[in-house]
């Protein structure tokens, strides 16, 4: 089962936006994880024109479970 850590801070214009980590080191550290997401802010690389990200909302693990199936 592939886990994400998601990202999600505030943009300039109030909406959302979404970084997303492949395969987080477990288990996550809150105080890392919310210093990380403040050099984010801090660096401003991230946005674009006039959509700089302003604020942490959240973070949080996401969990993504594949089942295939043989198609005959």
């Amino acid at each position: 089962m592939a886990k994400t850590l998601e990202l999600h801070f505030i943009n300039s214009v109030g909406k959302t936006a979404k970084l997303t980590v492949d395969y987080p080191k477990e288990p996550v550290d809150k105080v890392a994880v919310k210093q990380v997401m403040d050099l984010i802010i801090a660096a401003n690389i991230f946005g674009g024109e006039n959509q700089s990200f302003v604020s942490v909302k959240e973070a949080r693990i996401v969990e993504h479970n594949v089942t295939d199936y043989e198609i005959v």
